[in-house]
């Protein structure tokens, strides 16, 4: 409701506009979101096909069971030539085609000698090679008829291939790899299936047993048959995980697709697929399809698309494939243009689930085109219907002689497309669908967007929402309808997000003009209307004044107020917040203020800078105290106090004062060699370093072992002059007087006579006896070593538990969290920021704070980029540590049934 009492009727939702509303059968609803495809949108222009036209007499030979291939674990790609007597191999790396088997030995040269060969040898004929895959376990299998049998190639170990007979092997017409490491050949109708041995399997017959019988065993594992009966018209097949295979069947009416499992099973039929194409099509015409070239385009382990090829060879059909929690299988025709270029039947190639090759990183299957292989991509070339129709539901404003107000459309209109409203009202619902229909003014932006106060104009992925309004001119009565008429382009359509429909009018004619204004009807229709412009737009201004408080309100300001909110709480938004994360600051900004530089503060701002948009922060922000404890999740660790272990080698107080001066060669001064002393102490003594140089700027000559007698002033000056700049004497001292208490207890244990323990300079030698060396030892090895890290702390980042990373996505998380880290954290501290797999190293991990294991805890070289330096360095025997230098590009493991000769 506005300010002046006027209400509206809505569509917004899906629902709203495909079963409240009655659209035609052009139009299709567009989600926002496609995790809640039922929420937010907008209804457009029902998608097509583009369809490229073949020319007369275009369809191409069906491919044999040579065309196509198959890609390795290490991405390249085997296929058999046109003839079928040579392997050729497309290098992964180079990029280039060559001969993988047969290797056609070069001539040898005629040796002098006294004998030759009589007659030239005869070519020996060259093997015909029928189909080929590649198994899960890395072998490379090629069926042939002229063999007997199989040729298998083992692809990680080389060498040349092993013979597999198989009498009475069928004519293959394809091959098949299973995820269970066998093979299994498709002939005649009927699939053939081989172990992970690579045998043919031979059905298990039982025997009556001799013996008596005794306990019974436990059942066996059932296993598949080792037939599988297709069906005379199956034209092409495809194995899929979990025991089922995709089976492209040639029946009456058309291909149909069926997904069977190996009991004979049939989980669903979808067809006809050029029934599918027609409908798609703008013009509706049949398509030839390829009965025998089908492949997978796998998306995930679990996910994966059908593709199918026009009889032309000019266009790839996409297929989407899902499966229901019944075990139904569905299959949607993808409205996307698939070209080919240059197809002559060669067959496609598809990559396995997770494998990308890094000179087409988008491209999930290939095809052969003129002696090479090419990705096949999308191509964008959108179309649509080229005009749709929609009636709005009948809307009741509950009062006669309702005099409906005007239409707002939050609309997307692209240049090319045009949207025209028409209109009628009645005071009855059976008067209403006799009315004719009126045409209603043309809907035009308004340049401040919606009429609802401050409500934000919704943005989709290619332009802004308009909303377009017009002015009811004669909508009287109760009910009201509306008709939407559009047309377009066909390669572009409008989006309706949402339409409201305002009643009743508010006239400014009635409420504030004398009753003269009214006495002529036409000229008091044409005020009325004149009036209701104004009206508008002065409604919209008082909306706005009386929703100001939205304005102050992080959940409901709009989004380009956010900044202005923020910096009346003195808050700074980074720019890779989005606006769900930036109104979750600006609600709990009080408590982040609170928390800003502690310990809890500084982890929060480090897991709202790591954590995506996507991820609610209302947790984070609620109960930070318990970020510290989230399973594998930022963490922050303070290195006050985090020394790293002395040498073994170096010297302890327990070995006596004679071993130490023998490691010294007999010098007790602390400010002698410096290697000396970093070899036979483990550490270079900083107090007496501080201490010498206060010395020399005082040009004091010595320092006193104990208290001076008599008195001495010069010594008394010193001390008074150079305390305030001698952090380290001052850390000694406080030492010695925690360790000791008393003076009266050191002086007896160091057989001393000090006054008091603010007397006590930092020794430039070492001291005589054992208990004051060994305070030294202590304070120096421990202490001040100790005082490296000190206001300093680390910042610890979790890798996402990913199959595969985005280490570009990483590294500007990684900078986002730089960034809030040095925003937050008090000035006289420094930060660094780590990655959990960066600091499991012997001599610097502490137990139970670096040494969790999680995920990403990990040595591989591709996230070299993300850790501290940019390349790692080569291990070098006796400068680098154990993982944390890299040998060379590592390399798959061998599979499980071979031995890997170097690892």
């Amino acid at each position: 409701m506005d300010a002046n009492g006027s209400r509206f009727h809505a569509l917004v939702t899906r629902d709203d506009w495909l079963l409240h509303a009655q659209p035609d059968p052009h139009w299709a609803w567009l989600a926002d979101d496609t995790a809640a495809p039922a929420a937010l949108g907008q209804l457009v222009l029902k998608p097509l096909l583009f369809e490229f036209k073949a020319g007369a007499g275009a369809v191409l030979p069906e491919p044999g069971s040579r065309a196509g291939g198959v890609f390795d674990a290490y991405g390249n790609l085997y296929a058999l030539d046109a003839s079928g007597t040579a392997i050729r191999v497309w290098s992964s790396g180079s990029g280039t085609i060559t001969d993988f088997w047969p290797l056609v030995d070069p001539p040898k040269s005629q040796a002098p000698g006294g004998f030759g060969p009589c007659s030239p040898a005869s070519p020996v004929a060259p093997l015909v090679m029928d189909a080929l895959t590649v198994t899960t376990g890395h072998y490379l299998v090629v069926a042939s008829v002229a063999a007997q049998g199989l040729l298998i190639f083992d692809l990680h170990g080389g060498g040349p291939p092993l013979v597999q007979p198989w009498p009475g092997m069928p004519v293959p017409e394809a091959l098949l790899a299973l995820d269970d490491g066998g093979v299994a050949l498709f002939a005649a109708g009927r699939l053939h299936r081989l172990g992970a041995d690579l045998k043919p399997c031979v059905p298990r017959v039982s025997v009556p047993s001799a013996f008596a019988p005794g306990a019974a065993p436990d059942p066996a594992p059932a296993e598949p048959p080792c037939q599988l009966m297709l069906g005379a018209g199956t034209t092409a097949v495809a194995a899929l995980s979990g025991g089922h295979v995709l089976v492209l069947r040639l029946q009456m009416d058309g291909l149909y697709l069926s997904v069977l499992d190996w009991a004979g099973h049939e989980a669903s039929s979808f067809g006809p697929l050029e029934e599918q194409l027609e409908q798609a099509t703008a013009d509706q015409q049949p398509t030839l399809l390829s009965s025998r070239t089908l492949a997978l385009e796998w998306l995930a382990p679990e996910r994966f698309n059908v593709l199918l090829l026009a009889a032309s060879g000019d266009q790839a059909f996409r297929f989407a494939a899902s499966v229901s929690a019944g075990g139904d299988w569905q299959f949607e025709l993808q409205r996307e243009f698939i070209p080919l270029r240059r197809y002559q039947a060669g067959g496609l190639a598809s990559l396995a689930p997770g494998q990308v090759l890094h000179r087409f990183p988008a491209a999930r299957v290939f095809y052969a085109g003129m002696d090479r292989w090419l990705p096949l991509l999308t191509l964008p070339r959108p179309r649509c219907e080229r005009e749709g129709e929609l009636l709005s539901p009948v809307w009741d404003s509950a009062t006669t002689a309702c005099v409906w107000h005007r239409v707002a459309l939050d609309a997307r209109r692209p240049p090319g497309t045009a949207l025209r409203l028409q209109s009628r009202a009645a005071d009855s619902a059976e008067a209403l669908s006799r009315q004719p229909w009126q045409d209603e003014p043309a809907l035009l932006p308004h340049p401040g967007g919606p009429e609802l106060p401050w409500r934000e104009p919704t943005a989709t992925a290619c332009t802004e929402l308009q909303t377009l309004t017009c002015l009811l001119q004669a909508a009287t009565g109760r009910y009201l309808q509306l008709r939407l008429l559009v047309t377009g382009d066909g390669q572009q359509s409008p989006g309706l997000a949402s339409l409201r429909a305002w009643y009743p009018r508010f006239s400014y004619l009635q409420h504030y003009l004398p009753a003269v204004y009214r006495a002529d009807p036409a000229s008091a229709d044409f005020t009325g209307r004149f009036l209701a412009l104004f009206e508008g737009e002065l409604t919209r201004w008082e909306d706005r004044i009386a929703a100001a408080q939205l304005l102050l309100d992080a959940r409901t300001a709009p989004r380009e107020t956010l900044d202005w909110l923020a910096q009346w709480l003195a808050l700074t938004f980074d720019g890779s917040n989005g606006p769900a994360r930036r109104r979750a600051l600006l609600r709990h900004a009080a408590s982040v203020h609170a928390r800003r530089g502690t310990v809890p503060g500084l982890l929060l701002a480090a897991t709202l800078a790591w954590e995506p948009d996507e991820v609610d922060a209302e947790p984070f922000l609620a109960a930070p105290q318990g970020l510290a404890e989230r399973p594998h999740g930022v963490r922050l660790q303070e290195l006050f106090g985090l020394a790293p272990p002395l040498p073994i080698k170096a010297w302890r107080p327990a070995q006596g004062r004679a071993v130490l001066l023998s490691a010294l060669a007999g010098e007790e001064s602390l400010l002698g060699d410096g290697s000396q002393l970093q070899a036979a102490l483990g550490f270079l003594p900083r107090g007496a370093q501080e201490e010498a140089g206060l010395m020399a700027s005082w040009r004091l000559a010595d320092l006193p072992d104990d208290e001076p007698q008599p008195r001495d002033a010069a010594f008394d000056d010193y001390l008074r002059a150079t305390q305030p700049c001698a952090p380290l004497r001052q850390r000694w001292q406080d030492y010695l007087a925690r360790r000791w208490r008393r003076i009266g207890a050191l002086n007896a244990a160091w057989g001393t006579a000090w006054r008091r323990f603010d007397r006590i300079p930092s020794p430039l030698a070492l001291p005589a006896g054992s208990v004051p060396l060994a305070d030294w030892w202590r304070f120096e090895a421990q202490i001040v070593r100790a005082l490296g890290p000190a206001h300093r702390f680390r910042i610890v980042l979790p890798l996402p538990a990913a199959e595969s990373l985005d280490f570009n996505e990483l590294a500007r998380r990684r900078a986002a969290v730089e960034r809030a880290v040095a925003r937050d954290k008090p000035a006289h501290t420094v930060a660094e920021i780590r990655f959990g797999f960066e600091l499991f190293r012997v001599g610097e991990a502490r137990l139970g704070h670096d040494t969790r294991l999680e995920h990403g805890l990990l040595r591989r070289p591709e996230l070299a980029a993300l850790a501290g330096t940019s390349i790692w360095p080569p291990l070098v025997l006796g400068e680098r540590d154990l993982g944390g230098a890299q040998l060379t590009h590592p390399r798959p493991l061998p599979p499980p049934d071979r031995v890997g000769l170097d690892r």
